[in-house]
């Protein structure tokens, strides 16, 4: 007679092809991403600023972006010039809100809506500036723009991580913007302009209940209720001299990505009198950076975002700036990062498995000390991330990122 194997707890083995009773199979195996166009479109021609009409998002399904193509022409009386935030600085102020009505992304200038796609880590090619669409080019006393900015909400997309559930329209998300000042996209005087704003939506269908096979699809992203967030604030630098200041903007959630912008008057000053070594950036009890030169900075940051030009555009003469459709970007003048989101693939922004976030505490000790040669303000532009699936804000729980690592 045969001994039975013994099988150590384990239990008889599924019929192959069976509903398995454990994992789902992931979210992306039951849906599509889709884009839809044709749902937001405003003309603005009043020469003083103002805002565009509200756009109240409908329910889609789970939105993971916004795109906004911008079409700008303007007919001046004065000889134009290409400006140094140009053509970004169109817009003067973004804002996304939550159905709280709570900024997500914002608010903030155009030029910063801009730096946010740069240095995002969200594509392979992230710089608006040098896409096959981007135009910047003045005529005489005229000028044109053309450029595309994305909203982002997800935050990795083979997982997919942070897409916002928007499944009905009594609780919607709402973009405010408003557009500058006339003379301010071409430095001369208008005697008139057009500014065309479309909007399109990206996002991901309901999945499916199962697949074709009759296993379980999970009918939500994981980590559900996760939400990245855009945000800035500002220092002021009185003189030239040394600070030692506490830096408090997004305090008290994990940190994926930081930006130091410095305006010195212009960023060109503040690229050109940014400190030629960085004294030390502390966090907690010990330094991220300590006596950090700004060559060393620099080439990290060509490293790891691979925007590697070392000469200014001819046209805007700001250093490392490069506008122009089809051109090697560089790193903006006056702008310094720190990528919390560059251990996995190549070091590179956006290959991340989310586990090297800077997790802070709203009291925590962060410093940054360096000798600054010129009055101006240092502006920060902080992106954080909001754990759900069970990281959620009670209990301090939204400085837990277990859920946005699958526990490991």
């Amino acid at each position: 007679m045969t001994t039975p194997t013994p099988t150590r707890g384990r239990g008889a083995a599924p019929r192959k092809g069976a509903p398995s009773a454990g994992r789902k199979r992931s979210f992306l195996v039951g849906t599509q991403n889709v884009l839809e166009d044709g749902d937001y479109s405003q003309s603005f021609t009043t020469l003083t600023g103002g805002s565009l009409q509200p756009w109240t998002l409908q329910g889609t399904g789970w939105l993971s972006r916004l795109w906004f193509s911008f079409q700008v022409s303007v007919v001046g009386s004065t000889a134009a010039a290409l400006q140094a935030d140009g053509p970004f600085n169109t817009i003067s102020n973004i804002q996304l809100n939550d159905v709280n009505n709570e900024a997500i992304f914002g608010p903030f200038s155009g030029y910063v809506w801009f730096l946010t796609n740069k240095y995002g880590g969200y594509y392979f090619d992230d710089d608006p500036a040098t896409a096959a669409t981007f135009v910047y080019q003045t005529s005489t006393n005229n000028g044109n723009a053309a450029f595309i900015l994305c909203i982002p909400l997800e935050i990795v997309s083979r997982d997919p991580l942070g897409p916002i559930a928007s499944v009905n329209n009594t609780a919607t998300l709402t973009v405010i913007m408003q557009i500058a000042t006339a003379t301010t996209l071409f430095g001369n005087t208008v005697t008139s302009w057009t500014v065309t704003v479309d909007g399109m939506q990206e996002f991901y269908w309901e999945p499916r209940k199962t697949d074709k096979q009759g296993r379980e699809i999970s009918g939500a992203p994981p980590a559900n209720g996760t939400t990245q967030y855009w945000t800035q604030g500002s220092i002021p630098i009185a003189g030239a001299g040394q600070i030692n200041q506490q830096l408090i903007t997004g305090l008290g959630y994990p940190f994926r990505s930081y930006l130091f912008a410095y305006y010195a008057a212009t960023r060109a000053a503040g690229e050109t009198n940014w400190p030629a070594t960085l004294t030390g950036l502390k966090f907690e009890a010990n330094y991220l950076l300590t006596q950090y030169s700004v060559l060393h900075w620099q080439a990290e940051m060509s490293r790891t975002t691979g925007y590697t030009a070392a000469t200014a555009s001819a046209t805007l003469n700001v250093p490392k700036d490069v506008r122009g459709a089809g051109l090697i970007p560089g790193k903006e003048a006056g702008i310094y990062g720190l990528f919390f989101n560059k251990d996995f693939f190549k070091k590179a922004i956006g290959g991340e498995t989310r586990r090297t976030y800077l997790v802070t505490s709203p009291g925590s000790n962060f410093i940054l000390s360096g000798l600054f040669g010129a009055a101006g303000n240092l502006y920060q532009i902080v992106n954080y991330v909001a754990p759900g699936g069970g990281g959620g804000s009670a209990g301090g729980r939204h400085q837990d990122t277990s859920s946005i690592t699958g526990g490991m």
